[in-house]
């Protein structure tokens, strides 16, 4: 097995400007419980007043779950990329990948003109529409299915967020600060595509001046072309990303809660682990990946 070492944390001083920022979010609804002690019941009852609501923005997992086989020790499972390949992949039971959800990640250019693209990357928030909006307006709508937001709080290198509705998925386009123009926003949110498959996966596509990275593509030491991202919601969490040429594989970005333990590349997959060292060992050694 051939480990790599520690691999990059998303929000390190040092990185690329367009690395991705992927920044939680977990908003709960607390109601108020006001205890009355020793209270004189001969006082009248205040009188409650319905108060409309806000249509709430609803606050679940922005993943899928993939229905694991087999049994005894070992289960398998199989998934889809973003790029629409298929793979099916092989593990201990004990590490419970199922469970972890699945949310793509992919990144793409937008042709400049003659001049330098604008390069981008598009994550699944983890709790989709709500991590995205923090409590904050939306500031407006693109197209039917993206919207505009102000960018992540506490983040002054980062602009405003495209988030695009593909069925059940929500997809995050993080800007830069400078910003793009109107016409680029709106080039990605007229030529970015999305496609869900029958077992739940999204699969993206683009067209016009919107080119999406391919597999294995490198930016900057970066892995940027499709990936699926297992986890995020605990401790554990595994990248799996299809790459023809093991002898380059880069680096992968996550969520700064989550640096990288490890990671391996074989058999045309890189996986990149992180979590306790149970998990993070178990993954990098027994994980088998296969395309279909």
């Amino acid at each position: 097995m051939a480990t790599g070492g520690v691999d990059i944390v998303e929000q390190g001083p040092r990185r690329p400007r367009w690395v991705g920022i992927v920044a939680l979010v977990a908003l709960v609804a607390v109601p108020l419980i006001v205890i009355l002690a020793n209270r004189d019941t001969s006082l009248p009852l205040p009188a409650v007043t319905p108060t409309p609501m806000r249509n709430a923005i609803g606050v679940t997992p922005n993943a899928i779950y993939p229905e694991a086989k087999g049994p005894g020790a070992t289960r398998t499972m199989r998934v889809t990329f973003p790029d629409g390949s298929r793979a099916e992949i092989t593990y201990p039971a004990e590490l419970n990948l199922a469970s972890l959800g699945a949310r793509p990640y992919a990144s793409g250019t937008l042709a400049g003109n003659g001049e330098m693209d604008e390069f981008r990357t598009l994550t699944a928030p983890l709790y989709g529409e709500a991590e995205t909006a923090a409590g904050r307006p939306m500031i407006r709508r693109l197209t039917d299915n993206v919207t505009v937001w102000p960018g992540p709080l506490g983040v002054d290198s980062a602009g405003s967020v495209l988030l695009f509705t593909f069925g059940d998925w929500r997809i995050a386009l993080q800007d830069e600060r400078a910003g793009m123009t109107f016409e680029q926003r709106l080039a990605w949110a007229e030529n970015m595509h999305g496609k869900v498959t029958p077992d739940g996966f999204l699969t993206l596509s683009a067209d016009g001046p919107v080119r999406l990275s391919r597999p294995g593509e490198i930016r900057d030491g970066m892995l940027v072309g499709p990936q699926l991202w297992l986890g995020g919601l605990s401790r554990q969490m595994l990248v799996l990303a299809p790459i023809p040429d093991c002898e380059r594989p880069g680096s992968v970005v996550l969520d700064s809660r989550h640096p990288i333990s490890g990671s391996t590349c074989r058999d045309g997959f890189y996986l990149a682990a992180a979590g306790d060292q149970n998990f993070v060992q178990s993954a990098l050694k027994d994980v088998r990946v296969r395309p279909l």
